[in-house]
C-alpha cells in the first residue's frame, strides 16, 4: 500500500485528503505547517506528497527545497494551490505536478496513479 502525506493548514481540505485517499487505499498522515511536515515526512517516509504552497512557518515551497536539496528526496510531489502560477518554477521538473485548488477528485487520483506508476525499465 503506497503512503501520502498530505500537508495543509486548511484541516478541513486535511480531512477530505485523508477520506478521499483512505477510501481510494492509500495510507494517509497528514501535516498542518511546514515545520511538521518535515519531521512527519521523516517518520512516515511517504511514497508521494501533498503539498499546499501558502502555508503558516513557511509554505510548501520551502517544504520541497528543503527535502530536494537538504535530504535528496526524489518522490513525487504534488502541489495543491489557488495560485498555480506561484509555483510554475518547479512545472517542468521530474515528479512534480501543479493542481489548481479546488481539485478535483478524479484529477488528485488519477494524478497520483500516474505519479506513482511504477518507472518502465527498458528491456535488453
Amino acid at each position: 500500500m503506497s503512503k501520502i502525506l498530505a500537508v495543509d493548514d486548511d484541516l478541513f481540505i486535511l480531512e477530505l485528503y485523508k477520506t478521499i485517499l483512505t477510501e481510494a487505499g492509500y495510507e494517509v498522515e497528514t501535516a498542518e505547517d511546514a515545520m511538521s511536515s518535515v519531521t512527519k515526512f521523516q517518520e512516515f517516509k511517504p511514497d508521494l506528497l501533498i503539498l499546499d504552497v501558502e502555508m503558516p512557518a513557511g509554505g510548501g515551497e520551502k517544504v520541497f527545497d528543503r527535502l530536494r536539496n537538504l535530504f535528496m528526496v526524489t518522490i513525487p510531489i504534488i502541489f495543491s494551490t489557488g495560485i498555480p502560477e506561484s509555483v510554475e518554477c518547479y512545472a517542468g521538473r521530474d515528479n512534480v505536478t501543479i493542481l489548481k485548488k479546488p481539485v478535483n477528485k478524479e484529477t488528485l487520483l488519477n494524478e497520483i496513479k500516474r505519479l506513482l506508476k511504477p518507472k518502465e525499465t527498458p528491456s535488453i
